[in-house]
């Protein structure tokens, strides 16, 4: 996983030294890398590559032929399909007869050095020399990449998916820059980008910016699921690719729909652990991360290679009261037998940790979980950890809780489904009660359709949320900061359960959780790989029916029914999450008052942030959060503060 960055003039001017002096500066890291350059006429692109343990052997960064230069940060997971879609091609223009078969020796025998030998980047260049733009819908992985023509200055940019790999960008007067963190493409500013005013504002009430926008005016992401396509004329994106929630799989009875959902599951983690020397990670004690770690664990133990899993836990005898999930981290890793690792402690202050993160992701950022993790990074880096699989994604679609769709199976006469679950524990009272109500919530929602809806954030909610946010009222009143907090929570009313989790991967969080996270976890030279955002998988769940992920009174019910064997059942059967993902925050959040306190008196003299916040409401926020009180935690937004104080700290710094 080697971080992308450099400069491409679409005029072939020559590249200014001191914007590559200021892009090499920052690429700092915690685990020593080397940087890989190349440069042409009217270009410079480099890779920060980890000095020690290449992930793969041929993991090469950059490729070349001809006029074409490709660098890329790229783990593909079907490597010999698209070898043999390229082969394939390469025999057609062969032609047939003798000659054709003395192709397919020379084939076979470049198939096997071309697997072994031939990288990444190298594939993806091939794989565009064949197909041109149309390239990115042939690679299955996790990839950025651009490629350069030195002679015509074409750019071509592809990003993976989902955006499992990120991409910055700005192009300004014919010039180019790229990175795959965004502190390149700030640093190739001679002066300090302008802040977008609408990231702010996002920031301010929780809002997660648009997929295309960074922090900054001018920077862009390219979007995932998309390319860029620069001449010297025009820059086009372009989506190439799409899930399709209306595609649906039939199968004769619910054991095949197990199968085949197993089958994609357990696919999904061994491709991303296959050609890891040492992968790991990231055991919350949670159904995804508890499968996800199941199944590399078997993997690892077939392959006979070195696994181990790493897990947030809140520090033992402190005197505050605080349930984490070490019981069921415990489960796991006894019924596997895996070697583990515990972090229960952060290894920087609170205050130093957010001021960590503005200067790695080069801004405040909208997601803390990247900020408080920096334990686990550290300790997976000195384990020597390459890979670290996340179980990320699972609640956004893969095993995500829904509602069974009454109205969806009413609607497609699904009798004998509807039958199976209203009289599955045989006829009672409230079975036979139940079609009346059905029958009466179905006329209704066609007599009283809603075209939006905000779930449980209902307006109440939102209102004593933000009313709790300690902001000058009549900054939010200019800014109009409520309507845009509930903007957000308003959404399009979707009649099937396809759609609904079709706009929820879709969000905009995704990306930029993964983002985040990339770049905090490179630092420690480690690579995330998310085995429940496989693009199979994912198109699998959407396509099936709704019935077998809420099924007989019970959520999950295919994952669970899919991950038995993989996790103990204990696990498997749990019906709750307590605690927190990085629970040791609240043993810094609660020992730190002064020291966070402090931090944000400091801040209170600038005038700027005198007309954003109310400073005299700091400590009293923080007092309810410390509290926790089960009444008022929902209205408090413990995320908010952090971010705030990360605005301030940015402001501080940058003026």
């Amino acid at each position: 996983m080697p971080p992308i960055f450099g400069i491409l003039n679409t005029k072939l001017q020559k590249t200014d030294p001191e914007m590559i002096g200021r892009m090499k500066g920052a690429a700092r890291y915690v685990k020593p890398r080397r940087l890989e350059t190349f440069e042409v006429r009217g270009g410079f692109v480099a890779a920060a590559v980890v000095l020690e343990n290449p992930l793969v052997e041929g993991k090469d960064t950059m490729s070349v032929s001809g006029p074409w230069v490709v660098v890329g940060d790229v783990s593909l997971y079907k490597r010999e399909e698209v070898l043999g879609r390229l082969r394939d091609g390469e025999m057609k223009r062969r032609g047939e007869g003798e000659k054709g078969r003395e192709s397919e020796g020379e084939s076979e025998k470049q198939k096997q050095n071309g697997e072994r030998g031939i990288s990444d980047t190298g594939i993806v260049l091939e794989a565009w020399l064949k197909w041109g733009k149309a390239c990115v819908k042939y690679l299955y992985g996790d990839f950025a990449f651009v490629v350069f023509n030195r002679e015509t200055c074409e750019i071509f940019c592809g990003r993976d998916h989902m955006g499992v790999r990120p991409f910055f960008y700005c192009y300004r007067n014919g010039v180019f820059v790229f990175g795959s963190e965004l502190r390149y493409v700030k640093a190739s500013f001679k002066t300090k980008p302008a802040l977008r005013h609408d990231y702010l504002l996002d920031t301010l009430v929780t809002v997660k910016t648009k997929k295309e926008l960074s922090p900054f005016e001018n920077v862009f992401r390219l979007k995932p699921g998309h390319y860029l396509h620069v001449t010297k004329v025009n820059l086009q994106i372009q989506q190439y690719w799409q899930f399709d929630p209306e595609k649906r799989i039939q199968l004769p009875n619910e054991e095949d729909y197990i199968a085949l959902f197993r089958e994609k599951l357990v696919k999904a983690v061994n491709m991303r652990c296959a050609g890891v020397t040492f992968p790991g990670s990231e055991l919350s004690g949670g159904l995804d991360s508890s499968a996800v770690t199941g199944m590399a664990s078997d993997f690892a133990v077939k392959n006979h290679i070195s696994f181990t899993a790493f897990s947030n836990v809140f520090p033992e005898n402190t005197g505050i009261d605080f349930k984490d999930e070490r019981e069921f981290i415990s489960e796991m890793v006894d019924f596997k037998t895996i070697k583990w690792n515990g972090v229960d402690r952060l290894d920087c202050t609170i205050p130093e940790l957010l001021q960590y993160t503005v200067e790695l992701q080069a801004c405040f950022v909208q997601q803390n979980y990247s900020v408080f993790d920096r334990g686990l990074y550290e300790k997976a880096g000195e384990q020597g950890i390459q890979a670290l699989l996340s179980g990320f994604g699972g609640d956004e679609l893969v095993s995500a809780r829904v509602s069974l769709p009454w109205n969806e199976l009413i609607r497609d006469r699904q009798w004998k489904v509807i039958i199976d679950e209203l009289y599955y524990n045989g006829i009672t009272l409230k079975s036979l009660v139940k079609p009346g109500l059905l029958a009466a919530r179905y006329i209704k929602s066609i007599i009283y359709y809603q075209r939006y809806n905000s779930g449980v954030f209902t307006s109440e909610l939102l209102d004593r949320r933000f009313t709790n946010l300690p902001l000058k009222p009549d900054f939010a009143a200019i800014n109009i900061l409520r309507k845009r907090l509930g903007d957000n929570y308003r959404k399009f009313r979707r009649k099937k359960v396809s759609w609904q989790q079709f706009d929820r991967i879709m969000l905009d969080h995704v990306p930029q959780r993964m983002e985040y996270c990339y770049t905090a976890a490179a630092q420690y030279g480690l690579e995330y790989r998310y085995p429940l955002w496989d693009i199979d998988l994912m198109e699998t769940c959407l396509s099936l029916p709704p019935w077998v992920k809420q099924h007989h009174g019970i959520n999950r019910y295919i994952f669970r029914q899919a991950i038995k064997d993989f996790v103990p059942e204990m696990i498997r059967q749990r019906n709750d999450k307590s605690g927190s993902t990085i629970p040791q925050t609240r043993y810094g959040f609660v020992n730190e008052k002064d020291l966070m306190l402090d931090m944000i008196n400091s801040c209170s003299d600038s005038t700027y942030l005198n007309e954003i916040f109310d400073f005299s409401r700091f400590q009293e926020w923080y007092e309810k959060l410390a509290r926790r009180d089960k009444a008022e935690l929902n209205y408090l937004n413990p995320g908010a503060f952090y971010a705030y104080l990360m605005i301030m700290l940015y402001f501080k710094d940058h003026g």
